[in-house]
């Protein structure tokens, strides 16, 4: 997720939203783009580079763009034909999403109306309604510990009180990760504490038919249905995540942000560094390690340093007078030039 700036979903400065995606025929192949000749396939046993692909999706438009990891789009001609050559979107390379009840997802080719599908050298366009290699499971390619955001709420889920709870405004400590594993085409959501969230919003110990979730795109956001086809959303004051309606609206939306490290700083005389105090950053502490004793690290690849932000959503900056405070709202070069390898 790296093109992406932390969230799977956003790409910042931009209206689009875009997901790194590995697309399984119902045979267990996934749609493989060659690194020459611009070919494809389906024959991909498991998600590697060569079958990650892009999911964009403009955020006032229905329909998908789909992109090779080199940078070509995925098209379709009105003979059925099947090309991934395109170096920019066109009406050939739209595709409009479509669901079956087991959430498998259908791609149809928006100018032509044919249904994508195939299996090892052969992948082509079919009549409507797509055949049983017409239909693919979504799996992310994500790292499996992330953060998830309510759309509607704008805030985290995090464990509290045996729920997972869509309330923090940035997502802090262990109790803010959310597991994400694929199980045969469907995603299960867990705890920090290896809990299996229910459709009914308690935890579990083991997984089980109500633990399943399979994914919809909506408006380049995520739905998460359960097997009677009602949504993830969060519910009440304590926002806490359930399954409830049938019909998704922004409260029923998630996006995916990577897990950024979270560490904690520790003096020579043994002090936890901390911004208990305020703004200033202080290696004072002995109690146990709170909130105010963790700390994220973002890393900039271009520029090859690290900013570090505070639970507070500031990030330290240096000052001449003063020396280091968590004031900064934003990240710039000058403030990460003191945090690099």
């Amino acid at each position: 997720m790296s093109d992406v700036n932390g969230i799977n979903g956003h790409k910042a400065g931009t209206s689009g939203f875009q997901w790194k995606v590995g697309l399984q025929n119902s045979l267990g192949k996934y749609l493989t783009a060659e690194t020459f000749g611009f070919k494809i396939n389906a024959s991909g046993v498991g998600l590697k580079k060569k079958q990650v692909w892009t999911i964009e999706q403009v955020s006032n438009e229905e329909w998908v763009y789909l992109r090779s990891h080199l940078g070509r789009y995925l098209s379709a001609d009105r003979h059925r034909n099947v090309t991934c050559e395109a170096e920019e979107p066109t009406e050939s390379e739209r595709f409009a999403v479509e669901y079956s009840k087991n959430g498998r997802w259908a791609f149809k080719n928006v100018a032509h109306q044919y249904y994508l599908g195939g299996n090892d050298d052969k992948v082509t366009c079919f009549d409507k309604p797509p055949n049983d290699i017409g239909w693919w499971s979504i799996q992310l390619s994500i790292h499996p510990q992330v953060h998830l955001r309510n759309v509607n709420r704008k805030r985290y889920a995090h464990l509290a009180n045996d729920e997972l709870q869509c309330t923090e405004i940035v997502p802090w400590g262990a109790d803010s990760l959310v597991i994400m594993d694929f199980v045969d085409g469907r995603y299960t959501l867990k705890s920090c504490d290896n809990r299996y969230l229910s459709r009914e919003g308690t935890l579990q110990e083991t997984m089980t038919e109500d633990t399943m979730f399979t994914l919809e795109i909506r408006s380049g956001a995520l739905a998460f249905k359960d097997h009677e086809g009602r949504y993830l959303t969060s519910v009440g004051a304590q926002a806490v995540m359930k399954a409830r309606n049938k019909m998704i609206t922004k409260d029923e939306l998630f996006t995916i942000e990577d897990s950024h490290p979270q560490v904690m700083f520790v003096a020579h005389n043994g002090k936890k560094v901390s911004v208990k105090q305020g703004v200033d950053v202080s290696a004072n502490q002995d109690e146990d390690v709170s909130d105010k004793e963790i700390f994220q690290l973002e890393y900039d690849s271009v520029l090859n340093k690290w900013a570090v932000r505070t639970d507070g959503n500031k990030y330290w900056t240096l000052h001449p007078s003063t020396g280091i405070q968590a004031t900064a709202t934003d990240v710039k070069p000058a403030r990460m030039n003191v945090f690099s390898n």
